[in-house]
């Protein structure tokens, strides 16, 4: 504020130092600038509250918020969205269960649901027929919280969220060893897939108030980070962006991280990086240098107390403890060699990477259709999946996993 005093002050001032008036007034002028800056701005205000421009964007962002809190309560409490409360058998049932979500590129999603407490190394979830591929793409396998929101992301952009309660469970046999024989081709597809574009993938968002950004990844090795803080204008306008510099190059996942997480990027030719999400830029840059004909097969966040593993085709996996993974220096390096020469040469490529402790799963697809379940503490003593063929697509998961 300028008092009268200090105005008196300077008169005074330039009574008996006259060469200061041109500094005095230099003063009294930017102040006048700043003051004149303000009151332009509380004017749009003030015309943005009256005619409810402002109070709808106060509104929305308070629907965004209760949105992300009603994510958060499904995870503990069991209300789904809205405010629905589930009655206490249902409750229980989806608070008890997990989902694996098997999807591809065209956006096929077939889920099934998982009782931990069924969970058996070597049995057999189901035997998918017919053509699994889909864009010289294998599908993908995912398992969450059967109470968790996800958010389906095209390779175009868009975004569109769905609760996992709302994809219809496959139906189970008789007897569960023997799993469940099901068409791909009559799979659902939830979210279709429009013109020029396809499923790049599916994240779980229950956490998105706890986490500070997207971390975007392209098949090339690219990356950016975007806040979480755009989270309401990504959701409410169904569109995050392609995330690549150009094509071909397309999307490939999301995940959602803090600043002090470390990203791992992990190649089909068995190439790995580590990085720190605090040295990741807001725009598309290379991370990884690829060769043309390689692309990314897996990215995760290093978890503290878990090692990584990777599977490949083959059914080999290679176990990594988290201490002899280094974080690279700089970017855009092809990082470190998972496989010998001999093996890459000799045809051999990664399906799939995770971190994981001894008392997790992990659940198989090979070429013949067939999921399979494994022990994490078998399949890090042997280190093999035995399947019937080589495998198209792999992951891990906690079996008391909340995500």
């Amino acid at each position: 504020m300028i008092t009268t005093e200090k105005i008196e002050e300077w008169l005074k001032e330039v009574q008996e130092r006259p060469e200061s008036a041109a500094l005095i007034l230099q003063y009294i002028a930017n102040r006048l600038r700043d003051l004149s800056s303000r009151n332009e701005a509380l004017l749009e205000e003030n015309i943005a509250l009256q005619s409810g421009k402002r109070v709808e964007e106060y509104e929305q962002r308070i629907a965004h918020l209760e949105y992300q809190l009603e994510l958060l309560k499904r995870q503990v409490g069991g209300q789904l969205a809205g405010d629905e409360i589930l009655d206490t058998s249902q409750s229980k049932k989806l608070s008890e269960t997990l989902s694996l979500l098997v999807y591809d590129a065209l956006g096929k999603v077939l889920r099934f649901e998982i009782a931990p407490g069924s969970l058996e190394d070597g049995r057999l979830l189901g035997n998918l027929k017919g053509e699994l591929s889909a864009a010289d793409e294998a599908p993908r396998l995912f398992v969450t919280s059967s109470l968790e929101e996800i958010l389906f992301v095209f390779t175009s952009g868009r975004v569109e969220a769905l609760p996992v309660e709302s994809l219809a469970p496959a139906e189970w046999q008789e007897q569960p060893k023997q799993g469940v024989s099901l068409d791909w081709a009559n799979v659902p597809i939830p979210s279709e897939p429009r013109a020029g574009e396809t499923l790049a993938c599916l994240l779980p968002i229950s956490k998105l108030a706890l986490s500070e950004f997207f971390l975007q990844t392209s098949r090339k090795g690219c990356a950016k980070k975007i806040g979480t803080s755009m989270a309401q204008t990504i959701l409410g306008n169904h569109y995050i962006g392609s995330g690549v510099k150009q094509s071909p190059d397309k999307m490939f996942d999301i995940l959602l991280c803090t600043n002090e997480d470390h990203l791992i990027l992990i190649s089909r030719h068995g190439y790995m990086l580590r990085v720190e999400v605090k040295r990741l830029s807001f725009s598309v840059e290379d991370v990884i240098r690829l060769d043309a004909t390689d692309h990314l097969a897996a990215v995760l966040l290093a978890g503290a107390g878990k090692s990584i593993l990777v599977m490949t085709q083959v059914g080999k996996a290679i176990h990594l403890a988290e201490e002899s993974l280094e974080v690279a220096q700089t970017l855009k390096t092809r990082g470190k060699a998972l496989l010998s020469a001999k093996r890459r040469e000799s045809g051999v490529r990664v399906v799939g990477a995770a971190a994981v402790s001894d008392g997790d799963w992990s659940i198989s697809l090979d070429q013949q259709g067939h999921l399979q379940v494994q022990s994490m503490e078998k399949l890090l003593g042997i280190g093999t999946v035995e399947a019937q063929s080589e495998l198209l697509a792999w992951t891990a998961f906690s079996a008391s996993m909340r995500r």
